[in-house]
């Protein structure tokens, strides 16, 4: 029997160790969790949101315009940046080290006799957070809470809730080792969101996908509404996130806040304003720290990476030099051989460095052709980086875990390391 944890630092390190624990795929351990703990989820309103990439800029999208409008909004993303509280965030203000604690506490007897049969049985990671944060939502009584699922849809932690709207962002060829190596199928997996009789919004995605989720709304009678039937690419609404990618998924949010104005009304025109102060970091964002400029932005995949090299263009364009890229991934050599290639041409050098991550992969498996460095190298310390030339643009891109390293290093001064508990 787990005795309950003193501080953060030792529940920290017994949430690592659930990541080395054999799991369950499916939810019907998710489902019963939720019900012992007197499924919290269910008192609050969901908006659930899926997709291969802009789901967590949509999820920031929506909580923005909600919170504007008065909404007291809870926000459930992953993985997080900097403070494993940033994945349950209430009005934008992330959990605590104090109240992960007391929620950790919380969970540890039911864990323990779900255990009890089976070790296997006991919560991972991901679903020990989804649990907190139904709890923390409930405590906090939120108006709406925006949930972003952790991988696909249909088996994914979240999908116990029964949601106001289901919102399918993108769907592209990534996770083909747990998804399926086919368009239609991540798109089935992805709508496994979508429940009978609750609007589904699809947003810009190829004909493929789209019509397997199309068909699949129809079949379990849920209205369907299409970005691409709303919005011409002349007239897509903005943000202050860059590229036309952010474009379709401030689009994406637009319509959804549309479809649930009964529900949570909203001032449509107010909402297009409030969009242009969204606060989602590591999307193409810039920071200035040491007298050097940095841009941050997780693309590990295709068609993220694709985003990424509009971005790059721009860049060059408008400082007249290409900057300096730093990179690293993690799993699947094969996604990032084949981004390598792409973002190198907008690079006047581009380093690799491997993530602190169990999965990082390492510099040196990539060849001679493709320079590699130790990420403490770069960037040692608080606002110091070792890149040259001094002046130089340098913008951190790849796994979402080497991103969040690089910035937690340039940006605070008091490093945590919570990087650890990432998914």
């Amino acid at each position: 029997m787990i005795q309950p944890f003193e501080n953060y630092e030792a529940a920290k390190e017994w949430l690592f160790s659930l990541k080395s624990r054999g799991v369950k795929y499916g939810i019907d351990r998710m489902r019963i969790l939720a019900e012992k703990l007197g499924s919290p989820e269910k008192s609050f309103p969901v908006i659930h949101v899926a997709g291969t990439n802009g789901k967590g800029s949509v999820c920031a999208m929506l909580e923005r315009v909600y919170r504007k409008a008065g909404l007291r909004t809870g926000l459930y993303t992953s993985p997080h940046l900097v403070r494993q509280g940033e994945r349950v965030q209430v009005c934008r203000k992330i959990l605590s080290e104090s109240q992960i604690l007391a929620y950790t506490n919380q969970l540890l007897p039911v864990a323990q006799v779900m255990a009890n049969h089976d070790p296997d049985d006991h919560p991972s990671f991901f679903e020990w957070m989804t649990a907190l944060a139904f709890l923390h939502f409930q405590q906090e009584m939120v108006d709406v809470a925006i949930l972003e699922t952790g991988l696909g849809g249909r088996l994914d932690a979240t999908n116990v809730v029964q949601p106001e709207a289901s919102v399918i962002t993108s769907i592209g060829l990534d996770h083909t080792e747990i998804l399926g190596d086919t368009l239609q199928e991540i798109a089935t997996e992805k709508a496994g969101i979508i429940k009978p009789g609750c609007p589904v919004v699809v947003g810009r995605m190829p004909d493929p996908a789209r019509e397997t989720i199309l068909q699949l709304a129809v079949e379990r009678g849920a209205p369907a509404h299409c970005v691409e039937d709303r919005f011409s690419q002349d007239e897509l609404p903005e943000s202050n996130l860059a590229g036309t990618v952010q474009r379709w998924n401030t689009a994406t949010a637009i319509l959804t806040c549309e479809i649930l104005t009964r529900k949570f009304p909203v001032d449509l025109h107010q909402a297009k304003a409030v969009l242009k102060n969204v606060s989602w970091r590591c999307r193409w964002s810039r920071e200035e720290t040491g007298g050097r400029t940095f841009y941050f932005d997780a693309a590990h995949n295709a068609e993220a990476a694709e985003a990424l090299c509009e971005n790059l263009a721009n860049l060059t364009r408008t400082e007249g030099r290409r900057p300096v890229i730093v990179a690293g991934f993690t799993s699947s050599m094969q996604r990032a051989v084949a981004i390598l290639p792409v973002i190198r041409e907008h690079a006047v050098k581009l380093i690799l460095v491997q993530p602190q991550h169990p999965r990082g992969l390492a510099s040196r498996e990539f060849g001679p052709d493709f320079p590699f460095a130790e990420i403490d190298q770069l960037f040692p310390g608080n606002g110091i980086c070792k890149i040259e030339p001094e002046d130089a643009t340098v913008v951190v891109t790849g796994s979402a875990y080497l991103v969040a390293e690089a910035y937690e290093r340039l940006t605070q001064e008091n490093p945590r390391g919570q990087q650890i508990l990432q998914d």
